[in-house]
């Protein structure tokens, strides 16, 4: 009896990418028990990824958790030093690897795999002459209400509509240049280490006469996951959201979803103003920049899906063209 072919080798180095939004209940609510039972639920959804043969990298969105810390560090104001937003973006990393991390362990430990994990605080390289340093879309932090929005707004923040879901803070989010430290997380994925790294897009920094420092702003988690998918030689890019897939026409009477899609295809959707920034159109710019080689794929999904997206039976699913 022959056995079924088993992943190209390509194909074995996974990066998959969770929203932040989704370690939130409806509403906004965040509580480490919800974190940690989604982290659950789109850990256990993964499945055979978290097995050899293949390479497994795990990033994560903030924009909630950003918002929650900075939020702390404004009610803190005069009592515990000021946060800036580079600082924060590095606390969720910690946060939100460690509950990944945990959850791993406890999945690994039940299959009895004695496979190692390793979350790393990653840094991004951004352009300060990036002009979305002028132009803030990239919401973080709960839904707002009219007087917790008007407070924000006096204060110089940017809020706005958060793709119909309400009232958001608004950051900027410069486009990954470089992910530094690429290289260490290859070694570990060629060593079969299962890793979490470039949580929340990675920690903007730029290059100065004096050495690096740190940028107020949120580097989106799907063009980063994209890049360092690029930077390791993975052949398959995972971002897991809260719907199964993307839409044309997103919540009009036309809406209508989208499955397997050439580039080509998708680049032209993107361009006629289907996807809403800062939501689903960084996913399909990130899918659209990985997806560009032969043997590459990019998968858009919910946890539940992800089984049957892997299976080319769900999501939307953007490939080479021809």
């Amino acid at each position: 009896m022959s056995e079924t072919p088993g992943p190209g080798r390509l194909e074995r180095r996974v990066v998959a990418a969770l929203g932040g939004n989704a370690f939130a209940a409806r509403g906004g609510q965040i509580t480490m028990g919800r974190q940690f039972a989604f982290a659950r639920e789109a850990l256990s959804c993964l499945g055979p990824l978290l097995a050899p043969p293949f390479e497994l990298m795990l990033s994560h969105g903030n924009g909630p958790q950003v918002g929650h810390q900075l939020a702390r560090a404004e009610a803190a104001a005069g009592t515990a030093y000021p946060l800036p937003l580079d600082a924060c973006v590095a606390q969720t990393q910690g946060e939100l690897g460690y509950v990944l991390s945990r959850t791993l362990r406890d999945l690994l430990d039940e299959r009895g795999s004695t496979r190692s994990v390793a979350v790393l605080v990653t840094e991004v390289e951004v352009d300060p002459a990036d002009p979305a340093f002028r132009d803030p879309v990239k919401p973080v932090g709960p839904i707002l209400d009219e007087p917790g929005a008007a407070a924000l707004r006096a204060r110089g923040a940017t809020v706005r509509d958060d793709a119909g879901r309400g009232l958001r803070r608004m950051v900027p989010s410069p486009v990954p240049r470089r992910v530094v430290g690429a290289e260490v997380v290859a070694a570990l994925l060629d060593r079969g280490v299962l890793v979490v790294a470039a949580g929340g897009g990675g920690i903007p920094v730029v290059a100065t006469p004096r050495g690096w420092r740190g940028v107020e702003a949120v580097v989106d988690k799907d063009l980063t996951a994209a890049l360092l998918a690029d930077e390791v030689g993975a052949g398959l890019l995972l971002l897991v959201t809260d719907v199964p897939c993307a839409y044309t026409d997103f919540r009009t009477p036309r809406q209508a979803p989208l499955g397997r899609l050439a580039a080509a295809r998708a680049r032209a959707l993107l361009d006629q103003g289907h996807f809403e920034p800062g939501s689903m159109a960084p996913k399909i710019e990130a899918c659209l920049r990985f997806a560009c080689r032969p043997g590459r794929r990019a998968v858009v999904c919910d946890p539940p899906s992800l089984d049957a997206a892997l299976r080319g039976e769900a999501g939307t699913i953007v490939l080479p063209d021809g």
